[in-house]
């Protein structure tokens, strides 16, 4: 079932544009994700990346050690090779390190990534294309990162926190690649199991995650580790841009940034200006778009009394203070959500880059900062978006001959629902009831007189007690249609929490772990299978549990 997205709630119009009438915002990107746009983003890629200042054997090289760490299988180093010749290009999707791999949606873009590279080298024979997963590790939110929703053994949502020595911070400035697991990850994967139906998968499912996440491990290294186990050897390269040797190479971006600031926020404040005048544009630049790590926390850099500054800190720096450490401690420095793409696609030969609708709308800012470090921006591929619709909310909604659309309000559901289980009403029955009885009485008791008249008046009587006894079941029935109301409410807010759980789509909430345990550790492979990849439209997958799925051996793929 493929649903518009103007059918949907939470999507902005600068998005519904751009898949749905490209001509009205392509002023804002440098090529349309059509193939055409795609081609012609291959061959600026080309001409621009392999003529740069980046190695692509340097590139392969750090990939290469990254991925051994990350536990990727053959088709990911046999990619990285790939990425050594210069007609191979990139397939670049990213998302945080969210715990578990966060919403069902990361896993979505990944396999989008994995299935357009294929596309594209069927089509385009005379190149080679190869997916890659930017881990943005730099991001300090950790509680945006740290917590998962899953359903219960009763389908309620129930969410997950991870927290660090087991109790919350105020704030949090670490990036969330330096956080090391602690022994409270035991806590959070036993609320997992407490909280999870106990399926034939669920052994196989904590073994994956207590293999992946335990004590003495970063949250890059668990995360992309947990990638791996749950999609297999798809060819996905993991690029961790953290890494210090990585950091080396983006030098000269940082350098330009710290230079010429604040050339790149105007550029934005610009473009931003000419968006919005029929859009809403999705962030604010800042005159100096870079962070860096001090003690380790992490802190925009500012300008304050023509000095460099760390926000929020009294830490100060001279120019060729800042510069030197930038040199020798490279891995200090980190962009921002605005110079980020800038630093991937410096890095990587990126011809294509998958991104959800905020992804989509912010790259509308960014043509122009591209330009300006001698960069083109890649094709942006709108990512599939998906609602997993499972048997029980499926048979719910035909029963009660709901559209998939209605879902999104509930009041009006509801009403609809209880409208329905209403038409009958008790009273009206019971009246109409009484007063048709009465009417056969009276009609008949006449005729009936002429015969005997005592006889009428013995009818009479009983008839009165026959009423009297109707009168005692209307409560009852009147019961049954309440437990009724009650039973379809209730069922309505389970349908609803799994399709539209707390006014968010399924996929911007839940995680992946609830499915695998019920459907199996195939359930990604069929996933992959069933999205069709070129239909730019929410996709509603129906699903099921299958006896054909099989649990695969304890101990595939071991870490």
């Amino acid at each position: 079932m493929n649903i518009p997205y103007t059918s949907l709630p939470g999507y902005s119009d600068l998005y519904i544009d751009y898949v749905n009438h490209f001509d009205k915002v392509a002023g804002f990107y440098e090529f349309p994700y059509d193939n055409e746009g795609i081609f012609n983003s291959i061959t600026s890629k080309k001409e621009i990346y392999n003529n740069g200042n980046v190695s692509r054997i340097e590139i392969a090289e750090l990939l290469k050690t990254q991925n051994k760490f990350f536990n990727s299988g053959e088709s990911t180093f046999l990619n990285i090779e790939f990425l050594k010749e210069p007609d191979t290009f990139a397939v670049v999707t990213g998302q945080q390190i969210g715990v578990l791999t966060g919403n069902l949606y990361t896993i979505i873009k990944a396999l989008n990534a994995v299935e357009l590279s294929k596309h594209l080298s069927m089509k385009y024979p005379e190149f080679k294309f190869v997916p890659v997963f930017w881990l943005e590790a730099d991001d300090h939110d950790f509680q945006e990162i740290n917590n998962i929703n899953v359903l219960d053994k009763e389908n309620k949502p129930v969410n997950l926190s991870y927290l660090q020595k087991g109790q919350e911070k105020e704030r949090y400035l670490t990036p969330t690649g330096r956080i090391v697991i602690d022994e409270y990850i035991n806590t959070f994967t036993q609320n997992i199991k407490d909280t999870l139906i106990q399926t034939e998968f669920t052994e196989q499912l904590m073994y994956m995650i207590d293999r992946s996440y335990k004590e003495g491990i970063d949250l890059v290294t668990a995360f992309s580790r947990f990638f791996n186990y749950i999609l297999g050897d798809t060819g996905l390269i993991f690029c961790n841009p953290t890494d210090k040797e990585m950091k080396k190479l983006l030098v000269p971006v940082f350098e330009k940034e710290l230079n010429t600031f604040p050339e790149t926020c105007e550029l934005v404040v610009n473009a931003s200006a000419e968006l919005e005048q029929k859009y809403e544009p999705q962030v604010k630049p800042r005159s100096i778009n870079l962070f860096y790590t001090y003690n380790d926390n992490r802190h925009l850099i500012e300008i304050k009394e023509e000095k460099f500054s760390l926000k929020n800190t009294r830490q100060k720096f001279e120019k060729d203070e800042l510069f030197n450490l930038l040199l020798t401690n490279p891995e200090n420095f980190s962009p921002n959500v605005i110079l980020r793409p800038v630093c991937q696609d410096y890095l990587l030969p990126t011809a294509v880059y998958i991104g959800g609708p905020s992804e989509v709308a912010y790259f509308g800012q960014f043509r122009d900062v591209y330009n300006f470090y001698g960069m083109k921006m890649p094709a942006i591929y709108p990512r599939t978006s998906i609602t997993i619709l499972e048997s029980r909310v499926e048979n719910f909604l035909e029963k009660f001959g709901i559209s998939f659309e209605e879902l999104f309000d509930e009041t009006l559901l509801s009403k609809k629902l209880l409208g329905k289980i209403n038409e009958v009403n008790v009273d009206e029955i019971f009246s109409n009831f009484s007063d048709e009885l009465n009417a056969l009485i009276y009609t008949y008791g006449l005729e009936l007189e002429k015969i005997d008249k005592n006889h009428t008046q013995g009818l009479k009587t009983r008839y009165d007690k026959f009423i009297e006894n109707i009168g005692y079941l209307k409560p009852k029935f009147v019961e049954s249609q309440l437990k009724q109301n009650d039973s379809t409410g209730k069922k309505l807010k389970t349908v609803i929490d799994g399709v539209y759980p707390d006014e968010v789509l399924q996929e911007r909430f839940y995680n992946i772990i609830y499915f695998l345990n019920k459907y199996g550790f195939d359930f990604i492979k069929e996933l992959s299978n069933t999205i069709e990849l070129k239909k730019y439209f929410h996709q509603v997958i129906s699903v099921s549990i299958s006896k054909e799925i099989k649990q695969p051996a304890l101990f595939d793929n071991p870490v």
